[in-house]
């Protein structure tokens, strides 16, 4: 097989595809909040959106992809600002970015502080826990991003399998357990009925479908320089295998939970202890609880913690990289020092971020950056985007049928 028949393939294309799937499947994911907020506390209709939302970002993704390949462009900053119709413009992207970057690390140092507060069986809702737990947080991400951040980068790929193997067992065994006779157990001896679905349907839809595609529109930097070994029709099948890996894992976490959602819903809303958070806190690691399996409970707790604080290493580490060199670099000449600043304006923004809990986070920051993702990345794909890739494509047919 030549080179240029290699960039095309299925194979090479299902690389690429990972970047796209380790950058969504993260700990929001596998904490199973984001989950929940955006579609299984909708009831069972929502199960189905994950599989459209994906695409529709597939779609959206592809469009922006071709267009840098075509164009000869392998980073999001370049991309934006020729797919804009004026390069200043790319700034808009840029502010879409950085309110995600510093959410996830936020909603990391969160869901890291809440998973320890659960171990331990303290109440994370409580104020002083939060600030204490999340402060934890902060001072293992300060030493780290000092001492580790090498070790880190390199243990995250394994961090990312390891926790996806364990939320897919959580998955299986949500389906597998005698729901009925967990649910009569904790309903009965707390007097109580078993929690309604959120009865909104244009809402659900709005949320599950096209916001949460608008904010995972983060994984656009790092697909695009993925992509840059691929061809047209690398990139093309990048994104179908990319739709189907995060849309049918994101469904079946949606199912899972939204089975278990009328009982959790239940036990939060009355206030029981030790689920006071089961829906707007960990409800994989509330599943788990309930089910009493107490080996898979601590090995899922030691991942999803060390995979939160990988995420906020690993982010806040990016930033860095990104802003050191913009932090009065004609008065501070070390580059250490830049850094230094910078790790610091990061780290403090994203510990007060973080006390709002991961639930508020995900369902806020994450949210209302969607929606200005829409006005920022959605309209500017459809206004400009699409119209320069069909000429592009026109120019450069030979290449499209690489």
């Amino acid at each position: 097989m030549n080179n240029k028949a290699a960039k095309g393939t299925w194979a090479a294309a299902f690389t690429v595809a990972s970047v796209w799937f380790g950058t969504h499947v993260g700990g929001g994911f596998a904490s199973g909040n984001q989950v929940v907020n955006y579609f299984s506390q909708y009831g069972w209709m929502a199960v189905a959106f994950p599989i459209i939302a994906m695409g529709i970002l597939a779609l959206v993704m592809y469009t922006v992809m071709k267009f840098a390949k075509l164009s000869g462009f392998t980073n999001y900053k370049d991309t934006f600002s020729a797919l804009y119709p004026k390069p200043w413009m790319e700034v808009f992207f840029e502010i879409f970015y950085i309110i995600i970057l510093l959410a996830a690390v936020g909603a990391a140092v969160a869901g890291a502080g809440e998973v320890l507060a659960n171990f331990f069986g303290v109440d994370y809702t409580v104020t002083a826990t939060k600030f204490l737990f999340n402060l934890l947080v902060v001072a293992l991400l300060i030493v780290l991003s000092i001492f580790g951040v090498k070790l880190v980068i390199a243990a995250s790929t394994v961090l990312s399998i390891a926790i996806l193997i364990s939320t897919a067992v959580i998955v299986v065994t949500g389906f597998a357990t005698d729901l009925d006779a967990i649910s009569a157990q904790y309903l009965s001896a707390n007097n109580l009925q078993a929690a309604a679905y959120t009865d909104s349907p244009a809402k659900a839809v709005w949320l599950g479908i096209v916001i949460y595609s608008a904010f995972q529109c983060v994984s656009i930097p790092p697909m695009i320089a993925a992509s840059e070994g691929l061809s047209v029709k690398g990139i093309k099948r990048a994104n179908i295998l990319g739709w189907l890996m995060n849309g049918l894992a994101l469904a079946a976490s949606a199912a899972m939970l939204c089975r278990w959602y009328p009982l959790l819903a239940a036990l939060q809303g009355a206030g029981i202890e030790g689920f006071t958070n089961a829906i707007s806190g960990i409800p994989n690691q509330t599943v788990l609880t309930l089910v009493g399996i107490k080996w898979m409970m601590i090995i899922f707790s030691i991942l999803l913690f060390s995979a939160f604080v990988s995420t906020s290493v690993t982010l806040v580490f990016t930033m860095i990289q990104r802003f050191q060199g913009h932090c009065f670099p004609q008065t501070i000449h070390n580059e250490k020092v830049r850094g230094v600043i910078v790790g610091v304006i990061v780290i403090t923004i994203c510990f007060a971020v973080s006390l709002l809990g991961l639930g508020k986070i995900i369902k806020y920051a994450y949210g209302y950056d969607g929606y200005y993702a829409i006005l920022v990345i959605y309209l500017p794909v459809l206004i400009w985007g699409i119209p320069k890739v069909r000429k592009l494509s026109a120019e450069k047919k030979a290449e499209l049928e690489q």
